[in-house]
């Protein structure tokens, strides 16, 4: 690819170790040319915010004499589906764009022009309850089907269920990474990292190679809810990374949603403090697209309304006998063993067997000694 010197310019001061958005706003708000940046004096530079260790970089490594990080990233730009989007170029994505600390570069894989499709974030905790694993999956293969991108950050629990979800639909997801696009984290998602980038798209601002750091990931926070229309908690603590998302995409001025659940579920705290604080409670997909007034085309109009695991009906369920005096005895917060064979009068041999029969018909879960309808 042929680059403009204005686009080299862009590039080659992203990735100058220290210099990042805000360096970039009081550049655009002086007016200046960011070619000109690399012929400033040592103290012009300083005076935009940067380091003494940042400026050296910039004066050493000039568009014309590219650092290792800059050369290695035009390299991987010329791989197919290989992408660098400066903030100022045509394909760079308008909801991000309107974000205060939007990147000045973007890295991504895949498909560029998922960027600019109508999304909704997706968050959670890393490790889920049962029903929240589904919820993730369940919701997000739905919104897909409704026509929505999903946009999450590609860690363990919620974030992976939701993006598989729409990988097995076929649809559209959208992973940002809080590493260098090239070092997928955790490694147990490299697969589904892949499979998002055949439809959708990984997306990084961070350089190649960049490993995983505990700064990052509020960086990468902020591009989730940047690039979406509204963000969806799925299940959160009230210490969950996923409310510093909600509270930055309420700062950037988006919708923030929330699936309520049991009051005896932890990983639920965080949902009702969001929904107390004003968040939308959402109980279905279609709630999400009436919440954003959204229309959208669905994949498949006969599927756009029914979630997979649909909430089970009393009156639908063929249950007879033992099998309906325990579903009867089960709630949807959780009951014991104990106290099950206590409301059922079944031996503990019997109730076993009859919970197990219900736990393979999918009609209810199994956590700690637990036992709950689904």
């Amino acid at each position: 690819m042929d680059w403009t010197t204005q686009q080299l310019a862009w590039i080659s001061l992203a990735l100058v170790p220290g210099v990042g958005p805000k360096t970039f706003q009081k550049i655009i708000a002086a007016d200046i040319e960011l070619s000109e940046i690399f012929n400033f004096e040592i103290e012009q530079l300083k005076s935009l915010g940067m380091s003494d260790k940042s400026a050296t970089h910039v004066l050493k490594h000039p568009p014309n004499k590219p650092s290792k990080q800059v050369e290695s990233a035009l390299k991987w730009a010329q791989s197919p589906q290989h992408h660098l989007l400066t903030l100022d170029c045509q394909d760079y994505p308008e909801h991000l764009k309107q974000i205060a600390t939007a990147p000045p570069l973007l890295m991504v894989k895949g498909n560029k022009a998922a960027l600019n499709f109508p999304q909704v974030a997706m968050v959670g905790s890393r490790y889920p309850t049962h029903s929240g694993a589904q919820q993730a999956y369940d919701f997000a293969q739905q919104l897909a089907n409704l026509g929505v991108t999903i946009t999450s950050g590609l860690a363990r629990g919620v974030d992976a269920l939701a993006h598989q979800g729409v990988v097995d639909l076929g649809g559209t997801t959208i992973a940002v990474l809080g590493t260098g696009i090239d070092n997928i984290y955790p490694k147990a998602n490299i697969k589904l990292a892949e499979q998002i980038s055949e439809k959708g798209a990984l997306v990084s601002e961070f350089a190649l190679g960049a490993n995983a750091m505990k700064g990052h990931f509020p960086r990468r926070n902020r591009i989730v809810s940047g690039l979406s229309l509204a963000t969806l908690v799925v299940e959160a603590t009230l210490k969950s990374g996923s409310l510093i998302t909600a509270r930055q995409a309420l700062e950037q001025n988006r919708d923030v949603m929330a699936i309520p659940g049991s009051i005896q579920n932890p990983q639920k705290a965080g949902c009702h403090f969001l929904i107390r604080q004003g968040a939308s409670l959402i109980e279905t997909p279609e709630q999400v697209l009436q919440e954003l007034s959204l229309q959208l085309t669905p994949r498949n109009e006969a599927g756009a309304h029914k979630l997979n695991c649909a909430q089970n009906n009393d009156a639908q369920l063929d249950l007879q006998g033992e099998q309906l005096k325990v579903y009867a005895a089960l709630d949807y917060d959780g009951t014991d063993m104990e106290s099950l064979v206590n409301k059922t009068q079944l031996d503990v041999g019997q109730l076993s067997m009859v919970l197990m029969e219900l736990e393979l018909a999918g009609i209810l879960t199994h956590e700690q000694g637990v036992y709950a309808r689904i």
